[in-house]
């Protein structure tokens, strides 16, 4: 028996490894929407965007491994890539739109051109952008990965303050779930570790990566987070410029929100998923 969750309806899906990993479904229908996390974080960044999509289709979210109720594993970005891949390729549907933010745009990206007859559309929320060289400078990945293990360490005592931000944010249920899963020692070890594995696997993962003819939107943050880097207008623009190249690329700029799009500014993800939905649904 799977424990209840209140993002959804839960369910494990095998890696090729044979690892498990947790995952939240709601809804019905198809195309399928996939939602994939940032760096350290798990399915529950989703929970106030799944549940609206969920009244107009199917969506499932996941939890990367060493994140929320799934196995752990060693870390690297071609495994985080894979084991998406295996979550698609396990799954009864067979058209998925694929939501990855920050570092889950990447992944879903790579999914994308791998599966080109699974990913019928594609919504990339302040994605992580290959072309910015801050993004793999290893002394500064050294640096923030610290910061979490820091952060581990000190999980208990840091859990009062995120508790409070944590319930501005969320339902009480939801909030009470990712105070349990998110706020722990192994949980935050896993931030570090990711962020290691994207300075040092970012650029090989992406390196010729072609995505197929689909639709792909390319939502960037409006406003500058706290010691933001690299800075907002600079990633902006590469976003700007990923979506020019692709030929049914758009851009959209969620102005009221920073980096934390899911938290800030969850209406216009919903949007923007559901206008791919309908138009990958009408072909």
């Amino acid at each position: 028996m799977f424990r209840r969750s209140a993002f959804g309806e839960p369910g494990r899906t095998r890696t090729r490894d044979g690892r498990l990993l947790h995952h939240v479904t709601l809804g019905t229908g198809s195309p399928t929407v996939v939602f994939e996390a940032g760096l350290g974080a798990n399915r529950g960044t989703w929970g106030l965007v799944q549940r609206e999509v969920a009244a107009r289709t199917r969506t499932l979210a996941y939890d990367r491994a060493g994140l929320g109720r799934s196995d752990p594993a060693t870390a690297g970005l071609r495994r985080m890539a894979t084991d998406l891949e295996d979550v698609l390729c396990a799954d009864d549907d067979t058209r998925f739109v694929l939501v990855g933010h920050s570092l889950g745009g990447v992944l879903a990206r790579w999914v994308a051109q791998r599966q080109p007859a699974l990913v019928a559309g594609l919504l990339l929320v302040d994605q992580v952008e290959e072309e910015i060289e801050e993004y793999h400078d290893r002394a500064r990945a050294r640096a923030v990965a610290a910061g979490y293990t820091l952060a581990a360490v000190s999980a208990v005592a840091l859990r009062p303050l995120l508790t409070k931000v944590l319930h501005r944010n969320f339902p009480p249920d939801m909030a009470a779930e990712l105070i349990s899963e998110e706020v722990s020692y192994g949980a935050l070890r896993t931030g570090a570790a990711e962020v290691r594995a994207m300075a040092s696997g970012l650029r090989e993962l992406m390196a010729g990566a072609e995505l197929p003819d689909i639709p792909v939107t390319v939502l960037s943050a409006g406003r500058c987070g706290r010691a933001e880097r690299p800075p907002r207008s600079v990633l902006v623009a590469a976003h700007r410029r990923l979506a020019e190249r692709i030929p049914r690329g758009r851009h959209v700029v969620a102005e009221r929100a920073d980096h934390l799009v899911p938290l800030q500014q969850p209406e216009l993800i919903v949007n923007e998923a559901l206008k791919l939905v309908e138009e990958v649904s009408r072909l």
